[in-house]
């Protein structure tokens, strides 16, 4: 068993009802050499993840551990406000909506509220898809420095469609116009017949940008739709933002 796979059944073996075990009592639970549990206990204690008991000499979870489980519960309160509203505006309409964060150059979905839309798209999360070719890969993109910006966008820009930027510089010119105003509009790029509007916030506790799309066919795309789906975006930021100050 490698070094991560000792770590992780280390941690399996604690609870709030058994917070603090022993190194011996760990290697007989785990059918592992004292040797191996010893140095495995070692490293996570000098990684913070576990602390040891000098007087009772026991193992309990560390105070890192503390820290990343703060971020993850963060984390998730921010996206489930987001999520609800999200739902609140797919409800509206019957269109479909994405919650997305970066992963490297691309961005990668969430979460999923499927319209009740007869002509509703959706993927699945876990799909990934380029920010820059994307309402809300724009707009996420648009959050960033230029710098950052430049490092989560491949050069030179892969060809996806017609409508899509086709350079860097039609795309800081696209970035420009969403800071300006907030709001970012795609058709016809990554899927053909699909249109999607996009907006994107940060969580104030982790820094990470999410980015929200809420997508519908392209024929259905009039200026009044598109209107009033990007006041209702506008409406669920500004929401959010006083939810969490």
């Amino acid at each position: 068993m490698g070094v991560l796979d000792d770590a992780v059944a280390i941690f399996g073996c604690f609870s709030l009802e058994e917070p603090a075990i022993g190194q011996a009592d760990l290697a007989r639970r785990l059918d592992r050499p004292k040797a191996t549990v010893h140095r495995a206990l070692k490293s996570l204690v000098a990684a913070g993840l576990l602390e040891y008991d000098h007087a009772t000499r026991l193992y309990s979870p560390g105070m890192r551990l503390f820290e990343l489980g703060q971020i993850f519960r963060s984390r998730h309160h921010f996206l489930d406000l987001v999520y609800t509203r999200v739902k609140q505006i797919c409800d509206i309409g019957g269109h479909t909506g994405y919650i997305t964060v970066f992963d490297g150059a691309d961005l990668i979905v969430l979460r999923v509220v499927r319209g009740s839309n007869p002509l509703a798209i959706a993927s699945t999360p876990g799909y990934k898809s380029s920010a820059y070719a994307t309402s809300n890969g724009r707009a996420m993109l648009a959050l960033l420095d230029d710098p950052a910006l430049k490092q989560r966008v491949p050069e030179p820009l892969p060809y996806v469609s017609p409508n899509s930027p086709k350079d860097h510089a039609e795309l800081m010119e696209r970035i420009g116009k969403i800071r300006a105003t907030g709001r970012s509009y795609a058709s016809n790029e990554i899927v053909e017949g699909v249109s999607s509007q996009g907006v994107a916030m940060r969580d104030p506790e982790t820094m990470e940008i999410f980015g929200v799309a809420i997508s519908y066919p392209a024929s259905l795309g009039t200026p009044e739709l598109k209107e009033r789906i990007a006041v209702l975006l506008d409406q669920m930021r500004t929401d959010i933002s006083t939810k969490i100050e």
